[in-house]
């Protein structure tokens, strides 16, 4: 009776270490006593990647606060019924506590300062997502399918995808100018560099990007002057269908006229909201799409509607 008994426990806890998951993150390693099943998203990316995984999380970051502006229009309508616990910058603890969460998912560099108070609500792990680059992002995509107990079709997004991007490649003009990556507001123009999202993902397509980390940052603001020194040969613009850009203003400007980009007629526009800020494996599949549909890839004049 003893003898059974001890392989009855013995069994329960080959059965409960079996089902355990452990990952690694920004903050050191996670370990779960099983996958999770009730996830609060934080980030554009990890909602888009748990939705890619066949999950529904149970909240995420779907306010307008602290200038979001919600999903992004290609995630938005698969939003529907999730609670909002806030935007990203300002995430509610009330509202995340109230999902009943088995795992928090947050940005290393947006959440920093909460992650402790995160950890208090459910078990927490940080990657980089807004200063990611694509690498960061798909390693993410596997991370997060370990923790949710879909391994194996996190494994066939990132398959899909490389697949994908050798197809883009054929596309590709050999040899094309180097690009400047920026996304524009009213206000500002940030550049993004080649270890940032957009400016990695570009270079996957095969095209080069100018520009390197600059002062630690993988982004940074420039003004038409700064723009102007870095003497572009192909400018790649993010901007916001319902805002008036900044570089609207400077488009009389001799200097901005000077600009190499200007004079090749190779400026090419794209909606930021689904470029920078989904981040995932859904919205690399738009984006391989437009990078081509665009012309950006061939390196010849943008189409409708790509052009500025």
């Amino acid at each position: 009776m003893n003898k059974i008994l001890s392989l009855s426990v013995l069994t329960a806890l080959s059965v409960a270490v079996a089902a355990s998951v452990s990952v690694k993150h920004d903050l050191g390693t996670l370990t779960l006593p099983a996958p999770a099943k009730r996830v609060v998203a934080l980030e554009y990316s990890f909602l888009d990647t748990l939705v890619a995984l066949g999950v529904t999380p149970v909240g995420g970051s779907l306010g307008t606060q602290g200038g979001d502006r919600g999903a992004p229009p290609y995630l938005a309508p698969r939003m529907k019924g999730i609670l909002a616990t806030g935007s990203r910058a300002q995430p509610s603890l009330e509202a995340i506590a109230a999902a009943r969460p088995d795992l928090i998912l947050a940005d290393a560099f947006v959440h920093k300062d909460l992650l402790g108070q995160f950890g208090k609500l459910a078990p927490t792990a940080a990657f980089q997502s807004r200063r990611g680059s694509v690498d960061d992002l798909n390693a993410q995509t596997l991370a997060i399918g370990q923790l949710v107990g879909r391994e194996a079709a996190a494994r066939r997004l990132l398959a899909d995808q490389a697949s994908l991007n050798a197809k883009a490649r054929a596309f590709t003009k050999r040899g094309a100018p180097t690009f400047v990556a920026a996304v524009i507001t009213p206000r500002t123009v940030t550049v993004h560099t080649d270890e940032s999202f957009v400016g990695s993902y570009l270079e996957t397509l095969g095209r080069t990007n100018a520009l390197k980390v600059k002062d630690g940052q993988t982004q940074y603001e420039v003004s038409l002057e700064g723009l102007v020194a870095l003497q572009p040969q192909t400018l790649v613009l993010f901007t916001a269908p319902d805002e008036k850009p900044i570089t609207d203003t400077w488009r009389t400007n001799p200097l901005w006229q000077k600009l190499p980009a200007v004079a090749r007629g190779r400026v090419y526009v794209f909606d930021r909201d689904n470029w920078t800020r989904g981040r995932g494996p859904l919205a690399l599949k738009l984006m391989v799409r437009e990078a081509i549909d665009s012309r950006f890839l061939q390196d010849a004049v943008p189409g409708s509607p790509f052009r500025y």
